[in-house]
Order: structure tokens, then C-alpha cells, then sequence
């Protein structure tokens, strides 16, 4: 019995020790950051999330605490009139990059992301690199985010069937329970933490807009309605309403992306409950169409709601391809 509750108590305390790490942060309202003949760092200074501190919000650069598969995501904005670059480093190493020509009158949004193995002590950051340009506001356009999907031990943890050795233990226990009244003890305070752990909710929604075509507005904001639900595990999506509502308090990974003609601005703007998130925007670029999409690691109290709205004088479109998508997930509750 005592070699099946070391064996629980070391699940256990694996799962304690696992570092909750997760950072969303933005360029801000620096507005147009450009380099010259050689690349420049860049420092996201209006941080978002930064769970476990691990984000530097004074050098730019992101460390990982321990060996582990993080996913990590930027987005960049930039005025079409010159070249727009962003470029994912890992210690001295191009990991990434987001590069975008001149195209006329405008902007721009490009994004890319990937999960990644980084050793204890590995650095990520972002730079421009020569003669390119990226721009940011207080509405987040440029963006740099990421967590820790789990950590790598430097050998495989044994496979052990926690919950069928435990309902073993409680029957033995019954019948040792004078004798055993310390291992007894011990063993409820495993199960008791086991089960929280193990209660934590699944969530994960993943909604398109679907087949209404061109959805456009000429005076002030509106909510958009994303009504085909591709994924709604939790259900704390609301198709009728367009609004998600955080069942716990937690870390959610947001993710949203807009497609529409380049005819006319296009737009789709993340709001917690009524404050600005983050946002991609594009303006009219001429015969085609534009996809931009943006994303970050949020902290969300329990209730706190969010929902995609399409600004003033701007459009976006979707059919059953599901081009304009919005969604998310539970990382972690705190």
C-alpha cells in the first residue's frame, strides 16, 4: 500500500510543481517604429497577461523558466508604403518571420506562430530587421504572446493508472484502517487534490460567421453574430448573442481572423467585456480580398465576456468555407 501511495503522491506532486506560464503582450501606442541599416530589438511594452513573469517587459524578451513545448504567436501591422518585417529569435537563432512588400495605399496585418521546444533558459524576442518598418496603437494591432503546453522531463514519467490503483487503496484500506490510519490520512488528502485537478472544466469553442456574405457598417460598432459553431465544448460560447463568458477564473488562448473584398476598410475588434483587446484592420488595397488575424493569452476573471465587433465604416464577410472564424480555450485556471 505504501509503495501504490508513493506512486500517487508522485503523480501528485508532478503536477503541483508545473509552472503555470503564459504572456500577451503589444507594441502599444508607439506608433511606427522603423529600422535603419541595421535590425532592432523590439520592446513589447504594454503587457496584457504575464503569468509566471517570465515575459521582460524592459528588454523584450521572453525566458523560458523550464525545458518545455511552449506555443508562441506574434502578429504585425504596418502602413503598405514600405517594407514590414517581424522576426522570431530564439537566444541568437531565426525562428519565424512575418515580411510583407509595399502594396500601395494602406495597411497591412501578417501573423505567424508555432509550437517550440525550449530548454531552461532559452531566450525569445522579436526584431525589425533592416530598412523595415511595424506599427502599433493602443487598440494592439502588433502583438507577441505565448504559454507552456506542458514540460519535458529529461526522462519519460512512468504510466501509472491512477484512479484504478487508488480504488484499490480505499478498499484495502477498509479493512487496515486501525493500522493504517496515518497512510489513511494521507491518501484522502491525494484523492481530495487529485479530484480538483481533474474537475478543472474543459473549454474550447471555435465559431465561424458562416454563410452571410458581405456584413458591413456605415455609423457606429455592432457585435457580430459568429452562428456556425464548429466546437462549443463547455458551452460558454452564445451563439444567439456572439459572446463568450469565461466559466472560471483563468488563462484563455483568444484567436480571431477577418477576411472581406479590399474594396473598403475591413475590421473585427476583440472586446473584454467593454474595453478594447486586440484588433486586426486592413485598408482597401484595390482588386482581391485581405485575411488578417490576431490572437493572445488572456486572464479572465470568472463572468468576464468577450466578443468580436466590426468598427464604424468598416466590413468583413464569411461563407461556408469559414474564412471569419473566432475562438479559444482553457489553458489553466488560477
Amino acid at each position: 500500500m505504501n509503495q501504490r501511495l508513493e506512486t500517487a503522491e508522485s503523480e501528485l506532486k508532478s503536477v503541483r510543481e508545473t509552472p503555470k506560464v503564459a504572456f500577451a503582450a503589444s507594441l502599444g501606442g508607439n506608433g511606427l517604429v522603423k529600422a535603419g541599416f541595421e535590425s532592432k530589438n523590439l520592446i513589447y511594452t504594454e503587457v496584457l497577461t504575464n503569468v509566471g513573469g517570465a515575459y521582460n517587459a524592459e528588454t523584450g524578451e521572453f525566458t523560458a523558466p523550464v525545458r518545455g513545448v511552449y506555443y508562441i504567436r506574434f502578429t504585425a501591422n504596418a502602413p503598405t508604403n514600405f517594407l514590414m518585417s517581424a522576426v522570431l529569435y530564439k537566444n541568437n537563432a531565426v525562428q519565424l518571420i512575418v515580411h510583407e512588400q509595399p502594396s500601395g495605399e494602406g495597411s497591412d496585418t501578417a501573423s505567424n506562430g508555432a509550437a517550440l521546444l525550449l530548454e531552461r533558459g532559452d531566450k525569445l524576442k522579436l526584431m525589425l530587421w533592416p530598412n523595415t518598418q511595424i506599427w502599433d496603437n493602443n487598440n494592439h494591432h502588433s502583438t507577441f504572446s505565448g504559454f507552456l503546453l506542458y514540460p519535458m522531463m529529461d526522462e519519460a514519467p512512468t504510466e501509472v493508472g491512477v484512479e484504478a490503483e487508488l480504488k484499490i487503496l480505499q478498499a484495502s484500506l477498509k479493512q487496515l484502517q486501525t493500522e493504517n490510519e496515518g497512510v489513511k490520512e494521507r491518501l484522502e488528502a491525494t484523492e481530495r487534490e487529485l479530484k480538483a485537478i481533474k474537475d478543472v472544466p474543459k473549454v474550447a469553442f471555435a465559431v465561424s460567421l458562416g454563410d452571410n456574405g458581405l456584413q458591413k457598417t456605415t455609423t457606429g460598432s455592432r457585435v457580430l453574430i459568429y452562428k456556425v459553431v464548429l466546437t462549443n465544448i463547455g458551452e460558454a460560447y452564445n451563439s444567439e448573442t456572439g459572446v463568450f463568458t469565461a466559466p472560471v477564473r483563468g488563462v484563455y488562448y483568444i484567436r480571431f481572423t477577418a477576411n472581406a473584398p479590399t474594396n473598403f476598410p475591413m475590421s473585427a475588434v476583440l472586446y473584454k467585456n467593454n474595453a478594447v483587446q486586440l484588433i486586426v484592420h486592413e485598408q482597401p488595397s484595390g482588386e482581391g480580398s485581405d485575411t488578417a488575424s490576431n490572437g493572445a493569452a488572456l486572464l479572465l476573471e470568472r463572468g468576464d465576456t468577450l466578443s468580436i465587433r466590426l468598427w464604424d465604416n468598416t466590413q468583413i464577410w464569411d461563407n461556408d468555407n469559414h474564412h471569419s472564424t473566432f475562438s479559444g480555450f482553457l489553458l489553466f485556471p488560477m
